[in-house]
């Protein structure tokens, strides 16, 4: 069961945002904010979607992981002559260019990890789609909501329809966009309410396989948000902190499933996803 007041949530942002705009982090916190940011672009720079970007025939995809793994050496240098702001500023560069690199060949992986990558965002379209379905019963509420399911719906079948004519990589971005409007409109159409969703699974383990897909679906709305400049600015430190605690948690998780503690690795899960559903709403999107 996972649940979440966003009323709750908005109030602690706003409360929470100011004080971080007037407090200038000390030279501690400046130092454990960059080595956070730098696990961060380390973990991306060796991520298969960044080795299959420098393997491609993109030149360009090639040479902005090459720059982002340069941008990375330097960044080491700055934070060893405890140059944290400069490091900082370097490490800021290297995750766009990551990003860029990997929005550029997104249609380079193969078809079957595409196909996975649909079939797995599509699912989350399906579970946020039931809420729609029964908030368009709501008496007051209802007329929205049936407007947002139709639009969702229509964003869901032009991504299959482009996966059908062999276009994967439009498909997939088809899917996603599907999957944020659905996130958007049920936090929006629920906003102060507490969001309960509740689902069955026959093993711990079927209950952490299902996390996972549920922390990729975030995981590509993420990047999407920062793709659209949402993270730009002030805003940056604060979604690259709750990235990195969620990879520390997705790793955490990882762990405790191969010893084969899935219900531990479960709830490592839900709090990486809570990590990514911080930064969503930190760049402005309404997630539960």
């Amino acid at each position: 069961m996972h649940r979440l007041s966003t009323g709750l949530i908005w109030l602690c942002l706003a409360l929470a945002l100011p004080a971080a705009a007037q407090t200038a982090p000390d030279p501690e916190q400046q130092r454990r904010l960059v080595e956070q940011k730098l696990k961060l672009v380390e973990m991306l720079v060796n991520a298969p979607a960044a080795k299959a970007a420098a393997a491609s025939g993109d030149g360009e995809a090639a040479g902005l992981i090459e720059r982002s793994r340069g941008l990375l050496a330097n960044a080491r240098e700055a934070l060893a002559a405890e140059r944290y702001p400069d490091a900082a500023k370097t490490l800021d560069e290297a995750l766009r260019n990551v990003s860029r690199a990997n929005s550029r060949n997104a249609g380079g992986l193969s078809d079957s990890v595409q196909k996975q990558r649909l079939q797995d965002m599509g699912d989350q379209v399906a579970t946020y789609r039931s809420s729609l379905v029964e908030l368009a019963r709501h008496p007051q509420k209802g007329a929205e909501a049936q407007a947002s399911l139709v639009r969702v719906d229509g964003l869901a079948e032009e991504a299959k329809r482009l996966a059908a004519a062999g276009r994967l990589g439009d498909a997939n971005k088809k899917m996603a966009e599907s999957y944020k409007l659905a996130v958007e409109e049920i936090s929006r159409l629920r906003a102060g309410e507490v969001v309960t969703m509740s689902l069955k699974f026959n093993s711990p383990a079927e209950e952490f396989a299902y996390e996972q897909k549920r922390l990729q679906s975030n995981e590509i709305l993420v990047n999407m948000m920062i793709a659209e400049g949402r993270a730009d600015g002030d805003k940056r430190r604060m979604v690259d902190g709750f990235i990195g605690e969620a990879g520390k948690l997705k790793s955490e998780a990882a762990n405790l499933a191969i010893g084969g503690n899935h219900k531990e690795a479960v709830t490592a899960m839900e709090k990486a996803f809570t990590q990514l559903n911080r930064a969503l709403q930190t760049m402005g999107v309404p997630a539960f």
